[in-house]
């Protein structure tokens, strides 16, 4: 039992590892450019300021990460409203326990993502290197038993997703982004129909 229990560890690890270096590519429809994950999250940290960690007064070693979450997305899940870019704490107190929770070094940023697993979606939160808490930086539904509160689900069609949420602000054939604030909502496309459905703050 043990041994199934690393082997599933060590999957979920590399699954998370390749990932990361899964750079996606998302052309712009209005100027037909592309770019990658990595110079997307290089162009946001230039842009967001209020984004970047900060050393507090009173503890030089501490560090300080806020993201301005008026306009961002919001994912509904059994009553709870998760904000992205939203301070973890009582929201996760909401949800109650996880299936589990893993602590992987971040993709993006300096830090660490702490991993939450519940039924139908998994909770990313990132922690900066030296933060005492961090933020909700990704939500993905992991099946269609839940949508989003527009009301898109895993399965719909390219049409649906219109229908709710108008055009992408950018888009390839088989991804599509389009950005609310500092978050984003990103469709996986394929044949048409949505076969992943995440948030995030890229």
């Amino acid at each position: 039992m043990k041994k199934l229990g690393s082997l599933v560890l060590v999957l979920v690890m590399a699954a998370s590892m390749a990932a990361c270096s899964d750079a996606k590519k998302v052309e712009n429809k209005n100027d037909g450019t592309t770019t990658t994950a990595a110079s997307q999250n290089a162009d946001a940290s230039a842009s967001q300021g209020d984004s970047q960690p900060a050393a507090s007064e009173n503890d030089p070693g501490s560090v300080e990460v806020t993201l301005d979450t008026k306009d961002n997305f919001v994912f509904k899940y059994e009553n709870v409203d998760i904000t992205l870019g939203a301070e973890p704490t009582e929201i996760l107190a909401k949800l109650g326990e996880a299936k589990s929770k893993l602590d992987v070094p971040s993709c993006a940023h300096d830090g660490t993502d702490h991993v939450y697993t519940y039924n139908n979606m998994v909770l990313t939160v990132y922690q900066a290197t030296g933060a005492e808490t961090g933020y909700i930086s990704d939500v993905r539904l992991s099946s269609d038993l839940v949508a989003t509160p527009e009301g898109l689900e895993i399965g719909m069609t390219t049409d649906d997703a219109v229908a709710k949420y108008g055009d992408a602000d950018k888009a390839t054939d088989t991804t599509w982004i389009y950005k609310r604030g500092t978050s984003e909502l990103m469709l996986t496309i394929s044949a048409n129909k949505i076969v992943a459905i995440e948030y995030m703050i890229p």
